[in-house]
């Protein structure tokens, strides 16, 4: 079986994992957190609807990051030439 190159990450990487893990956690904060403010807007509640709207933008902008140093960029790979001799 071929090894894979050495800088290749896997989705074995405990630290891959890791990313991962704390972005969904982050994204469920947004989301919670979100609720949360529109409710106590409704309820006319400006400083706590600020403060959860605040946590919301922070927890969704951190998750996308966890997401985004995750991810793998793969160059793609230039199709053969094909000669018709």
């Amino acid at each position: 079986m071929a090894e894979p190159a050495a800088g290749t990450p896997s989705t074995d990487d405990p630290f891959n994992e890791t990313v991962a893990t704390t972005g969904l956690f982050l994204m469920i904060t947004a989301i919670i957190s979100l609720a949360f403010a529109l409710a106590s807007w409704g309820m006319s509640e400006t400083l706590i609807a600020g403060f959860a709207g605040a946590v919301a933008a922070v927890s969704f902008a951190a998750s996308i990051l966890c997401f985004k140093a995750q991810a793998v960029d793969a160059t793609p790979v230039p199709a053969p030439e094909v000669s018709a001799a």
